[in-house]
């Protein structure tokens, strides 16, 4: 059995409202100037033993973290950490203490979006093209630069959402992993409540070819140094 650890965080005076973990309610462990979310008596193998379970687990673990983060800033923890014991916890806490408060830091007052944009398609109607010939061919000619234009203009429009998004906001990752959807993720004030309004608007406008779809604020996944746990 392990003690399986969600999150970071600087304990606070305010109570937290601990959220049900994969068994039982979660707790606080706490080292000098950091507290870690953790359930007790997980057993690691026992949550991958088949996909379902694992996929419940991964689902579990992203609700807790951001249950958590409604509530006060934090550093996530990637899915599977666990520890043989408290106090082999409390020795990895002190030996990362400096580098785990100052990523608390920098992060306190900040949330990540995740902004996914859905490549829209021009219509192909080439089967109800009614002429014959040359009148045909040249029809269908005329459909394929019509189509090599629209993608000219949504690689154009992705490129411009980039710069916008920059203008902006300095911290941004831009993610094209699937050929039918990107990503772009980045850091934004704890209290922008404008952004959702304002400024999806605008890049809907601006980017006509692509279906846009912001992401609640989330907590910043994409923005941990991999030294982390």
């Amino acid at each position: 059995m392990s003690i399986y650890a969600y999150a970071l965080l600087v304990p606070t005076a305010s109570g937290l409202i601990l959220p049900l973990g994969m068994e039982k309610n979660t707790e606080l462990v706490y080292s000098s100037g950091l507290a870690a979310i953790v359930e007790s008596e997980i057993s690691l193998e026992g949550i991958q033993a088949t996909d379902e379970r694992l996929l419940q687990a991964v689902l579990i673990h992203d609700r807790v973290v951001r249950e958590l983060f409604q509530q006060t800033p934090l550093l996530p923890l990637r899915f599977g950490n666990g520890f043989s014991s408290v106090e082999k916890l409390l020795n990895h806490l002190e030996k990362h203490q400096e580098q785990y408060l100052e990523a608390l830091t920098q992060l306190a007052d900040k949330v990540e979006y995740s902004l996914k944009l859905t490549p829209s398609y021009l219509l192909d109607d080439s089967d109800t093209i009614d002429a014959k010939g040359k009148a045909y061919l040249l029809a269908k000619k005329q459909r394929y630069q019509a189509q090599q234009a629209f993608e000219a203009q949504q690689c154009e429009q992705w490129e411009l959402l980039n710069q916008l998004i920059l203008k902006t906001y300095t911290n941004v990752i831009c993610e094209t992993r699937q050929p039918d959807v990107r990503q772009i993720h980045f850091l934004a004030q704890r209290n922008d409540s404008t952004l959702s309004t304002q400024e999806l608007s605008l890049w809907q406008v601006q980017c006509s070819h692509w279906e846009l779809a912001l992401s609640e604020p989330l907590p910043p996944y994409h923005f941990l140094k991999n030294t982390l746990m």
